[in-house]
């Protein structure tokens, strides 16, 4: 395995320096499997005030965990002393580096190889790459997860990036484990359900976070989801498989995967059995607009996301069988210019997820539309008027609801006849609304 240079120096100089020194963890992964690592890290039997003293240009990214970044030729490498090493001890043991590997998470991420590019593989890692397993060094998953709960997702985050499957002893592990979640920063718990859900096959990873009982502690929101019979001609699937088939239908993008995922949230809380027996879920959007901004916001989504999302959400079932300018204006003005691809990525895998036969036809129409205004660049938001708060302030009106109110039916004149996007003319019709 080839090494990069730079790396190569950062180890050459510990060594010189009387340390052990090895390239470990998800860059050896990556090269054993031909890809590109994003980044090297190195774990050594220097201690991090040694590391410090080693190198001209330091960064102490994880001092109290043991990991210093040093900056080399243009670049960071992570360097870590071994885990498991008391703070008294130096760390020359010839167990240092086995003991390493042995506490990391799983095999495949515990393989070291040393600056010629000879491989260091005493748990079996590269024979579970083979077999496409992920399993723990020294098959002792339970410790690791108690370790560290969050490796229970990860587990299952790389088996829907990379196809994997998880061993018996890691899979009942996750199960045995689940209730270890909650312990977990929130904000991590999110970046590894973002990662799932932008991987190669997102319901894969949904549905282990089901089995396993770690959706409860996610999002617990899905749970009434498995196995809800729609009771509805229009659905061949339960609403959780449905909502898998959606997930796997729209493209790799956080924001849509993320609306796939919860767009129909609010259906089994909206839904009703009519007279013939049949299912109905009104205003399911509605209510899955709401659910989907509370789930975020639990899990720290930031502002725009929430916000983006939950528009997608909100939006998913506006279809216009007639196709009028004003109305397409409409709908970009309430999901935002920006989301209006999502959207029409969601609403194709919505319909693919649902029972055939697919009926696109709307659906193409309204794209049609939507392209025939974005050559013409009409006005779609109150930003887009020819007048700003300053100017209605002018003729009298005060910051406030009212000023909220006066831009919405401005906006709405707008979106109606784009030529009365003038500044006299917004401003008489403004009068006029002071008037009454």
């Amino acid at each position: 395995m080839q090494i990069p240079s730079y790396v190569v120096q950062v180890i050459q100089t510990l060594k010189q320096n009387g340390k052990q020194a090895f390239v470990v963890g998800g860059c050896v992964r990556d090269m054993l499997m031909g890809r590109m690592p994003a980044d090297y890290d190195v774990a050594t039997s220097a201690t991090t005030q040694e590391i410090i003293s080693f190198f001209p240009k330091t960064v102490p990214v994880g001092e109290r965990h043991g990991t210093i970044a040093v900056l080399i030729g243009g670049s960071a490498v992570e360097v870590s002393t071994f885990k498991g090493c008391m703070l008294e001890q130096s760390g020359e043991s010839p167990a240092g580096l086995e003991q390493d590997l042995a506490l990391r998470d799983f095999t495949m991420n515990a393989m070291a190889v040393d600056e010629n590019g000879s491989l260091y593989d005493p748990f079996g890692g590269r024979e579970d790459l083979k077999r496409q397993m992920i399993r723990s060094p020294r098959n002792e998953p339970e410790q690791r997860f108690v370790e560290d709960p969050l490796r229970m997702m990860r587990a299952i985050r790389f088996c829907s990036a990379l196809g994997f499957s998880l061993h018996p002893t890691t899979y009942e592990a996750i199960i045995k484990q689940a209730s270890l979640l909650p312990k977990v920063a929130l904000e991590r718990v999110r970046e590894e359900l973002n990662r799932i859900l932008i991987s190669d096959r997102p319901s894969l990873g949904i549905r282990l976070l089901l089995e396993t009982g770690l959706l409860q502690h996610v999002m617990p929101e899905a749970m009434p989801m498995a196995g809800f019979d729609q009771r509805n001609k229009r659905h061949d699937k339960d609403l959780f498989e449905h909502t898998m088939a959606v997930l796997e239908a729209v493209p790799p993008r956080l924001n849509v995967r993320l609306a796939a995922l919860l767009h129909d949230i609010g259906k089994p809380s909206t839904f009703s059995i009519d007279e013939n027996g049949v299912g109905h879920f009104y205003s399911h959007h509605k209510e899955g607009c709401r659910m989907a901004e509370d789930i975020m916001r639990r899990l720290k989504y930031d502002n725009k996301t929430r916000a983006d999302v939950s528009a997608l959400v909100a939006e998913h079932m506006s279809r216009l069988p007639k196709v009028r300018n004003t109305s397409l204006k409409r709908l970009v003005n309430r999901v935002g210019e920006h989301n209006v691809d999502d959207l029409f990525d969601l609403q194709r895998a919505d319909i693919l997820g649902s029972a055939p036969p697919f009926n696109f036809s709307e659906l193409d129409a309204m794209r049609d539309g939507l392209d025939r205004i974005r050559l013409e660049k009409p006005p779609l938001t109150q930003k887009d008027l020819a007048i700003n708060g300053h100017d209605l302030i002018e003729i009298g009106l005060q910051q406030g609801p009212q000023m909220g109110r006066v831009f919405n039916l401005l906006l709405d004149v707008v979106l109606e006849d784009p030529d009365k996007n003038n500044r006299t003319v917004l401003l008489s019709i403004a009068k006029k609304y002071l008037v009454k």
